[in-house]
Formats: structure tokens, sequence, C-alpha cells
């Protein structure tokens, strides 16, 4: 009869550790990914000693543990249109980006809900760092980084909303 009883025990312990899992899961990833449609926000972006982007649109097919994917594609503040690419992992190596007027590198990494990433140029001189955030409600996304322009250093903040 003890050994039913435990056994018993025994299941309902892993079917709670299982639940248990399974909601947390879901709770650290609701409202966290950025996979969607993004629209750059300029009210509510700031660009430090650089002009703003005319547009931007950025879309996000892949975002979890192993990697990220996505396209960008905008207006500088001359019209002048751009588009960038990213496909790869997370793992703090540099990987390129397609598209960049400028030959250049990334890396990225994670920690917890915050992405981080280093970019290069083709010397390997590093020319921007920064880190992104989904907001808990999962409707904007933030861009915040230091780049080198040829004015200097400049800081950023780009707000992305959800479409």
């Amino acid at each position: 009869m003890q050994r039913r009883i435990a056994a018993v025990a025994r299941v309902a312990v892993c079917l709670l550790l299982v639940m248990a899992a399974s909601t947390f899961a879901a709770d650290a990833n609701s409202g966290k990914s950025a996979v969607g449609s993004w629209m750059l926000n300029p009210t509510k972006s700031h660009f430090q000693n650089m002009p703003a982007p005319k547009m931007e649109r950025l879309r996000v097919s892949k975002d979890d543990e192993t990697g990220l994917k996505w396209s960008l594609t905008g207006a500088d503040a001359d019209g002048k249109g751009y588009h960038q690419e990213y496909d790869g992992p997370t793992d703090g190596a540099y990987h390129p980006i397609k598209g960049a007027r400028n030959p250049s590198t990334v890396a990225y990494i994670r920690a917890n809900s915050v992405t981080s990433w280093v970019v290069k140029d083709e010397t390997g001189a590093i020319i921007e760092t920064g880190s992104s955030s989904v907001s808990p409600d999962g409707r904007t996304l933030t861009l915040k980084g230091t780049t080198k322009t040829p004015q200097g250093e400049s800081q950023f903040t780009s707000v992305y909303d959800r479409r």
C-alpha cells in the first residue's frame, strides 16, 4: 500500500514539474519574441548627432535561443533606400550582415530577454554596440546603442511599433 502511494506521489510530482515547466516556458516567451513586422516610430526615437531615417521597416522571422533572422528596409534622411539582412546564431561570434553599405559583421549574445550586439567594419574596428528588448506587452521593440559616424560617436534609441 505504501509503495502504491509513493508511486502515485512520484507520478503526481512529475506531472506538476512538467506543468510548471511548460507554464514557465510559455510565460518566459510571451511578449518577449521580436518575431513579426515592426515600423520605426520617429516621434519616440532619438538619434544624437546624426540624421534620423525617414522610414524603417524591420521584419523578424526568427528570434529564439539559437539565433536571429531579420531584414531591415529603410530610407535615410536624404531619401536614399537601403536594405540589410541577418540570418545566424546568437553565439557571440562575428557573422556577416548582408546588404550593408560597407562590409560589416555582427556578434549577437542573449541575456534573458535582452539581445546585445557588437558590429565591426571590414578592418575589424568596432563601429556600433547596442542592445534590444521587447516591451512586456509585446507591442514595442527598443534598440539602444552607440555608433560611429563622420561627426563622431553618437548614441541612438530606435523605437519600433509592432505592425
